[in-house]
């Protein structure tokens, strides 16, 4: 098994590559792609090895390895029927940024990147202080968040956003760029989340590449990738409460490095063995579950209730179902099929249909980039969640930089695309 998992993910990358290109970070099929590799297939080369205490049942790794073929299948098909009215596909690196961005842009930009300093002062305040300096990060950053939820999800989307629209500026000002790079690094890892971190190094090496005349290559590309990945798993060994004096952090960086990518098979295990069998399929609610996110008080998302609804007890946040176990827990092993798919196949269509030119607008570029990055958590979390956790605010400090746009203009409200 181990080594048929490593050939088909070889084989599958450069199908994606051929037709895709796996540099293409912007469009949300290939960032989901390559996310689904990293930690939600690869991991099966090695589980039975390294965790013989946690088997996984051989029914499963066939439904795993087949919505890996079938997301690649998705978006195929998506690529045929744009091939079929006409439509090109754009690679990145014949993307170029159509104009630069006006006075009014950059300015109404720097204001929403504000509003999110501004958000950041009251989450803080709200939650006692700044998370990171606890003893417990792993437990302080879910308990002290309670009832902050929407301060945080405001003070991310917004600092993001708008340091987006900030990079988009002259050159000029980089050493402003590069101390707001720095300010806003910290408070988006201040309550102890590596992913908004991430999101930002993401953000500025895509937005960089593109404004650049330099092209950069596959193997630079991986490079960087791999950098990141080893920024992700420090951080998760720093924030797991590192204490252990007879373990080297080493040690314990590469345990993650390895965990890290095997616990979401893990969690659709338990997933798997715990539907139908001793709870009923649900049937859509954990939807609902996840809307109640938008009422008052603290409401918990759906990888907290589900994690009380199978008493499944260990530190930290809430379980990660991927997107085909939040399938099935609702709606049965047909959800396997179904849900990859419809992944591969949305994710490549809005792609094109939003770049469907090599030249790209300041607006499309950082709407796509934030979508693109968004989503491709759902691979761990489902894909209804991810939008309202990752992309619905930003695309509300979207409207909000347009509004305030449209105020300097002196204009009726009217979006208008730059």
């Amino acid at each position: 098994m181990s080594w048929s998992i490593i050939i088909i993910s070889i084989v599958m990358l450069y199908l994606v590559n051929k037709y895709f290109d796996l540099k293409n970070l912007l469009n949300p099929f290939v960032f989901f792609y390559l996310y689904q590799t990293a930690f939600l297939f690869i991991a099966l080369s090695y589980c039975d090895i390294r965790y013989p205490r946690i088997p996984i049942s051989e029914d499963l790794k066939t439904f795993i390895i087949l919505s890996y073929l079938l997301t690649f299948i998705g978006a195929m098909i998506s690529r045929y029927v744009f091939y079929t009215i006409g439509t090109k596909y754009v690679r990145i690196n014949e993307i170029s940024i159509r104009s630069k961005p006006s006075k009014s842009f950059q300015v109404s930009g720097f204001i929403v990147f504000l509003l999110g300093v501004l958000f950041f002062v009251m989450f803080t305040f709200k939650t006692g202080g700044i998370i990171i300096f606890a003893d417990d990060i792993e437990n302080d950053r879910i308990t002290r968040k309670a009832g902050a939820g929407l301060y945080n999800l405001l003070f991310l989307a917004f600092m993001l956003y708008g340091y987006a629209v900030i990079l988009l500026m002259k050159d000029k000002t980089r050493i402003i760029k590069i101390g707001l790079f720095l300010f806003t690094a910290f408070a988006l890892i201040s309550y102890g989340s590596r992913a908004p971190l991430l999101k930002l190094l993401i953000v500025t090496f895509i937005i960089v590449t593109i404004k650049s005349a330099r092209k950069l290559s596959l193997k630079q590309y991986a490079k960087i990738g791999l950098v990141l990945f080893l920024i992700l798993i420090t951080f998760g060994a720093i924030r797991s409460n590192f204490q252990d004096s007879r373990v080297s952090f080493f040690s314990l960086m590469e345990f993650r490095m390895a965990w890290r990518p095997f616990v979401n098979i893990q969690n659709l295990q338990r997933i798997y063995d715990f539907f139908p069998e001793q709870n009923n399929y649900l049937k859509g609610y954990s939807y609902l579950v996840d809307m109640k996110l938008f009422l008052p008080g603290s409401n918990p998302n759906f990888g907290t209730y589900l994690k009380d609804l199978m008493n499944w007890d260990f530190d930290g946040g809430s379980v990660t179902t991927s997107f085909v176990g939040l399938g099935y827990l609702n709606f049965g092993k047909i959800a396997f099929f179904v849900y990859p798919i419809f992944y591969g196949f949305l994710f490549n269509s809005l792609y094109q249909l939003i770049v469907n030119k090599k030249e790209i607008k300041n607006t499309g570029l950082i709407v796509l980039l934030f979508f693109s990055i968004g989503v491709s958590g759902s691979v761990s979390t489902g894909l209804f969640g991810t939008l309202i956790n990752n992309v619905l605010f930003l695309f509300f400090a979207f409207f909000c930089h347009l509004f305030l746009k449209q105020l300097m203009l002196k204009k009726p409200i009217k979006f208008s695309f730059e």
